[in-house]
């Protein structure tokens, strides 16, 4: 690891990393599911210009290394760069999901206003933890109210309980892991169910955004 990578906040079930995701990595134990929205081109964090998969896409694949067998990744991304994700995963595409976001219409483009994301799921085997879901969730989260977009700081936040609903399959007693955890949506949804987390940020400002996150009280466990 660099001298900029170290654990920046621990507690029970959960570690935040500060540091370049793939110098973490390829020293974290195996996981059972990873749920993570990189960056999309967008130009809205660091190395998120047109050629962002350059520094994205290769630690897509090193995350990928990091999953068990069986095992699922879940990457949301831009619906016009579905193709070129997964050609950066490299790996066979078990099924799109899709995220749609009526009341957030940005980016209007070819007199379309986009106002949806792609959530893109890849499979080692597939065992995800079912037993308690019913009835089961449409394979489109329809997000009425963005809450939570541009959450206290950060300009690319997922709603929690769209998040919360992808961490919640992870196999009981299995370890989520979010290689750009951003605000951490992914460690918060994890520690309202209860299951272990491993989240990396390269942005100590958006550290410093996850740790205030995980360190508020749960109000609406079941909400969003």
């Amino acid at each position: 690891m660099t001298a900029h990578t170290y654990i920046f906040y621990e507690e029970p079930g959960i570690q935040l990393y500060c540091g370049d995701c793939a110098d973490i990595m390829p020293s974290l134990p195996p996981v059972d599911l990873i749920v993570t929205d990189p960056p999309y081109g967008m130009g809205r964090v660091a190395n998120d210009g047109k050629d962002y998969l350059d520094v994205v896409g290769p630690r897509l694949r090193m995350a990928w290394a990091t999953l068990k067998t069986p095992g699922s990744m879940f990457i949301f991304c831009s619906t016009g760069e579905v193709l070129r994700v997964g050609a950066a995963v490299g790996q066979p595409l078990k099924r799109m999901l899709w995220m749609y976001k009526p009341a957030d219409g940005t980016f209007p483009l070819g007199g379309w206003l986009l106002t949806s994301d792609a959530i893109l799921w890849f499979a080692k085997g597939v065992k995800l933890n079912l037993a308690e879901r019913h009835p089961y969730q449409a394979d489109c989260y329809v997000v009425n109210k963005m809450v939570e977009e541009k959450w206290r700081g950060h300009p690319t936040v997922k709603p929690l309980w769209v998040i919360r609903d992808i961490v919640s399959r992870c196999p009981k007693g299995g370890t989520v892991l979010d290689p750009f955890v951003g605000s951490g949506t992914t460690l918060r949804a994890a520690k309202d169910l209860g299951i272990k987390a491993i989240g990396i940020e390269l942005e100590q400002k958006y550290c410093e955004l996850a740790v205030r996150r995980l360190r508020q009280q749960v109000l609406f466990p079941g909400g969003g």
